[in-house]
């Protein structure tokens, strides 16, 4: 059996395609698990009406605790073998959990990692450009290494929807979301992979992303990506203890804690003066974060740590100067 989980807030507009791609599935032995996450919308009553239809269907009502703290309350009740998280404003292929299914049993795997389509809904950002199809095919392998080949070819994509995980694998690793954050993925995924003995693909875009206007969060230039992408840094370097030098797995994790403290310094440079003061104490902390891993060997990750306000002024106002001084020179 397996346990599709499906996350809802607020999409009272998409719920039944979302559903209704998961009941018209050609693999049948399935528990369909909503979890209403207080909704305010007319989410709720459309769960329990899906309830009423099929007995598959399981409903948790509950107060509003964030996309991390609805998909463990999912986790705790399932029963399945293997376990699928569904965003609930997309859907997936007809065949998608048989194919993955007959994948993870043929490999023997923890998990399959597959791609997707995106369509565009109202969306109106010509700058922003998203695509999770790999296109290269990579063998199945321990996860840390199957890790290192996303990163090497620059295909790693963290969404948890585009997993397909063992039950009994995420039992045994305890491999929760952290509640309260968003960039929950950005945590839950490398460390999915890096704990995985046999990673699978199967190079089939088996999910559909919708992509509205407002399903990139506004957040992304927030106190609130600053901080998730702070707990994900911190959660990285918990894991370092647990696998010896230079082994693959502490060498994926370095490159990870690199990626999203740059990330967040680059983030940082992109937020008004209000912004940047509800920042100031998870800046600190991932200094301290940093430092303790010696700023992973890199000095201009140090000093752009140490000095993230000083760094903001030189990239914001003296690096444009020095570029035009540097152009009207060339002429």
């Amino acid at each position: 059996m397996v346990s599709i989980i499906i996350p809802i807030y607020n999409v009272e507009k998409y719920l039944r395609q979302c559903v209704d791609s998961v009941l018209c599935q050609t693999y049948f032995d399935l528990e369909i698990i909503l979890v209403d996450d207080g909704s305010p919308d007319g989410c709720g009553p459309i769960c329990d009406e899906y309830a009423e239809k099929d007995t598959r269907i399981k409903v948790i009502h509950k107060e509003n605790g964030g996309l991390s703290d609805a998909r463990n309350a999912g986790l705790e009740i399932a029963k399945g073998e293997y376990i699928y998280f569904l965003d609930s404003d997309d859907y997936i292929k007809k065949d998608a959990i048989k194919r993955l299914v007959s994948r993870i049993e043929e490999e023997k795997a923890d998990l399959v990692y597959f791609d997707a389509e995106t369509v565009f809904e109202d969306f109106e950002d010509k700058d922003y450009y998203e695509d999770f199809i790999r296109k290269h095919t990579y063998k199945t392998a321990d996860g840390a290494s199957v890790l290192a080949s996303h990163i090497m070819h620059n295909e790693y994509y963290s969404v948890v929807w585009a997993l397909f995980l063992r039950a009994d694998f995420i039992r045994e690793n305890r491999l929760k979301f952290l509640k309260g954050i968003i960039h929950e993925d950005e945590l839950f995924t490398p460390i999915a992979f890096i704990r995985a003995k046999n990673a699978a693909q199967l190079k089939e875009a088996l999910y559909v992303r919708r992509l509205r206007a407002d399903s990139i969060m506004s957040g992304n230039h927030s106190a609130k990506s600053i901080a998730g992408l702070t707990e994900c840094v911190a959660g990285y370097i918990s894991e370092l203890d647990n696998f010896p030098k230079g082994s693959t797995e502490k060498k994926v994790l370095w490159w990870f804690i690199g990626d999203k403290a740059n990330a967040v310094i680059d983030l940082y440079l992109l937020l008004n003066k209000s912004q940047r003061a509800e920042t100031e104490d998870h800046m600190k902390r991932l200094d301290v974060l940093i430092k303790k891993v010696g700023y992973c060997g890199k000095k201009k990750l140090e000093i752009k740590l140490k000095h993230y306000n000083a760094f903001r002024f030189y990239r914001k106002t003296l690096y444009p100067v020095k570029n035009k001084l540097m152009c009207k020179a060339e002429e």
